[in-house]
């Protein structure tokens, strides 16, 4: 099998990492890594180095609580190497689609005259299907699932969390309480069932399965790290 995935000129990369294993990531993802010169990269990719020695790694990654460099930051180093005419990638864990800013960094670069494209990865949720050995859907029990971020911008209003069978949440973990809250209101039933994953398609994975009831309390006593996945209402697992 051949495949030639040049690196387009002009052009900064976006990159879903996946887990940060390198087994899901995507063939285009391995031919874009392998011809970069500088890879600004989220917390938690760092066993990906290895793998991609020519280029410069440069740490730029966000967790709660702890912010190697703000968003604002990224979007600068970001047209600071591209306008040197470097080969960038912005290494993303996940998916670059689902709540990673990634909107923010294309619109600057877009402004300053450069093309961005896209190279997806596997997302949480795909990983913890995986995990779990089960579709997330089932045409009878779990027909609509939601995606919703738990973090959010406090300068900005809420969402509601909408009407669907189950919910997927992101970064869910220091909002546990106010969400099984929310869910609870909205009359979804005590015995709901509830998941939280961490570091999902790393060796260090950690799945708790518990009841929307039982939800705050059991993960009070979990010590999960963040990031953490929360899907709510898949009970045909």
């Amino acid at each position: 099998m051949k495949i030639n995935i040049p690196f387009e000129d002009n052009t900064v990369y976006l990159v879903g990492a996946g887990s940060g294993d390198v087994k899901n990531l995507t063939l285009e993802a391995h031919f874009i890594l392998s011809q970069a010169e500088i890879i600004l990269y989220d917390s938690k990719l760092d066993t990906l180095k290895e793998y991609y020695p020519q280029a410069i790694w440069e740490a730029v990654g966000k967790r709660r609580g702890f912010h190697e460099k703000k968003q604002s930051e990224i979007n600068e180093l970001l047209l600071k190497y591209a306008l040197i005419d470097m080969k960038v990638v912005r290494l993303k864990g996940g998916d670059v689609s689902f709540f990673a800013r990634s909107s923010e960094e294309i619109k600057v670069m877009q402004k300053h005259g450069f093309k961005v494209k896209l190279v997806m990865g596997i997302s949480s949720p795909q990983l913890l299907a995986e995990a779990l050995g089960e579709s997330l859907t089932h045409r009878e029990l779990t027909r609509s699932i939601s995606f919703y971020s738990g973090y959010w911008d406090k300068t900005i209003p809420r969402v509601s969390l909408p009407n669907t069978d189950a919910h997927i949440i992101f970064m869910g973990l220091g909002e546990v309480e106010s969400i099984v809250k929310l869910l609870l209101e909205s009359g979804k039933p005590p015995e709901t069932s509830f998941i939280a994953a961490s570091n999902l398609g790393r060796a260090n994975q950690r799945i708790i399965k518990t009841t929307l009831s039982n939800a705050i309390e059991e993960i009070k006593n979990s010590n999960l790290e963040s990031p953490t996945l929360l899907a709510i209402g898949l009970n045909h697992v």
